[in-house]
């Protein structure tokens, strides 16, 4: 008897920014709720997903992006890991894209919640990508995880993703950089987004003629939290400051002109937003057969 795969095809995409090939990759996804958020209702949320023409499932994708220059291979977080059963398809991504995760010798941390790190150790501290030397995660995050008076005073729920990021931090103990500054690696620039959690960082590729900004977690629900930036997620640090900070950069990105994409965009694709300070807009950008 043939077993049918219930598995879609790893999702790539690939994108050349200067002298460096971006291929974005899907880990999966991980199944949420709208209760999640504040500022907007269950219905209206549905509605505006079904609006703009993509699920009005409270699913949340989980993208990895890998970056490769001359001289260097760098992983942009690392999806789940399969914690809690969310993600784990980034092996099986870099296969089909013919990435060997020996290749691997840098990885930009954007922040240490579970579906960015959770597949960059296995258990008792074991790094999964060998080769690694550096691993870059801003100073505030690393102290925010490693702290014990946070740890312990935090929800119970909680406890499996502080041990999580404790775990993945300790794989790469002696290859940690933690960092305060935003140049980091040659034609990579930090861009500090604080909020969604003390150190949370964007990676902007490339220069000013062309970019191309990563900008992690400032959005869950990209159409939603864009076109409504007031709106926040339970996950949010400190959602006061994390609504801010995504008010500012989507007024940045559109001035700039400066194309984006996200951890949690529908697909690994790249986007550009519209609009000004009274209305903003996501627009994706269309899968390119070559790039």
């Amino acid at each position: 008897m043939t077993l049918l795969q219930t598995f879609q095809a790893p999702m790539i995409n690939r994108k050349k920014i200067g002298n460096m090939l971006v291929t974005m990759l899907s880990d999966g996804y991980l199944d949420a709720s709208f209760e999640l958020l504040s500022g907007i209702d269950d219905s209206k949320a549905e509605a505006l997903l079904q609006q703009r023409g993509v699920s009005s499932l409270p699913r949340m994708n989980i993208n990895v992006y890998v970056i490769q220059t001359g001289n260097q291979t760098i992983l942009v977080d690392s999806g789940a890991g399969n914690f809690k059963g969310w993600g784990g398809r980034l092996p099986v991504a870099l296969a089909a894209a013919g990435i060997d995760p020996l290749q691997i010798d840098t990885i930009l941390l954007t922040h240490a919640h579970p579906d960015h790190i959770g597949g960059i150790a296995g258990p008792l501290n074991t790094p999964l990508f060998r080769n690694v030397e550096r691993v870059y995660v801003h100073e505030k995050e690393l102290s925010f995880w490693r702290n014990k008076t946070i740890h312990a005073s935090a929800p119970g729920v909680f406890n499996p993703s502080f041990l999580l990021a404790q775990n993945a931090f300790a794989a790469y103990e002696q290859k940690l950089v933690p960092f305060s500054q935003e140049d980091i690696v040659s034609g990579i620039q930090a861009v500090p987004l604080p909020g969604h959690t003390p150190g949370h960082t964007g990676y902007l590729i490339g220069n000013d003629q062309e970019s191309l900004l990563i900008w992690g977690d400032i959005v869950h629900f990209p159409h939603i939290q864009v076109e409504h930036p007031e709106v926040t997620i339970a996950f949010d640090t400190d959602p006061v400051a994390a609504a801010g900070a995504r008010k500012r950069l989507l007024e940045r990105v559109v001035s700039d002109k400066i194309s984006v994409t996200g951890m949690h965009f529908n697909s690994p694709v790249t986007a550009r937003v519209k609009g000004n300070d009274a209305r903003f807009s996501l627009q994706y950008d269309g899968w390119s057969p070559e790039v």
